[in-house]
């Protein structure tokens, strides 16, 4: 076996545990707690909601609004648009279509509650579980800080792309706790979901990805 088909191979490994972790956090959420908040979840969320204030609220909202689905389609279509959209447009594209494809009808399986609407600091309508923001920023910005470490020539570039993208992979997912529109299982369980859409679409663009740009 050779290094890269070892490396997929651990890759393809971690996608099925984190795949398996969100079913555990599933099964709880649905089956043992019937959708309703677990302990955990209203202790994270005090947490959370206890650090507002209102210039933490200003920079919060404006993260959790990055991974929007107009924000996500606004993303996509400048990387489709760039000349090297075989390398970025194409692949993020995809993959963000995975991870919907996968939250999506969750939701309206589940119909889970979000919690109480005076919680919020945005408007956010639908169901809760999974976090679809928390799906699409790990797969969205996960796979661009792959791609951007993996293509990008230029270093000072590539280490600001990577700051930026890398910030946005870790704090979408409690922004959405701290704007009181999610449940901290439902992010969890997203990152979960968005974690091994990302792992899988790494393996399938190394795969065939890197063949297309040779062609």
């Amino acid at each position: 076996m050779t290094k890269k088909k070892k490396i997929c191979f651990m890759l393809l490994i971690l996608a099925v545990m984190f795949a398996a972790l969100a079913a555990v956090i599933t099964y709880q959420v649905g089956v043992v707690y019937e959708t309703q908040p677990l302990q955990a979840d209203l202790s994270v969320q005090e947490f959370f909601l206890s650090l507002r204030n209102p210039a933490l609220d200003y920079v919060v909202i404006a993260i959790t609004h990055t991974t929007d689905p107009m924000m996500v389609i606004i993303l996509c279509a400048i990387l489709l648009m760039l000349p090297n959209r075989k390398q970025y447009g194409i692949p993020v594209s995809l993959a963000a279509l995975g991870g919907l494809a996968i939250y999506k009808p969750m939701k309206h399986i589940f119909l889970r509650a979000r919690p109480d609407v005076s919680l919020h600091l945005v408007e956010q309508g639908g169901y809760s579980f999974p976090s679809g923001h928390s799906v699409t920023s790990i797969v969205v910005f996960g796979f661009l800080l792959y791609l951007i470490n993996t293509n990008c020539k230029n270093k000072r570039l590539r280490i600001f792309l990577s700051v930026v993208t890398g910030l946005m992979f870790v704090t979408v997912g409690p922004s959405r706790i701290y704007v009181g529109v999610h449940w901290p299982t439902d992010v969890l369980a997203g990152w979960c979901i968005g974690a091994s859409v990302l792992l899988l679409a790494i393996i399938l663009f190394e795969r065939y990805g890197r063949k297309n740009e040779n062609m």
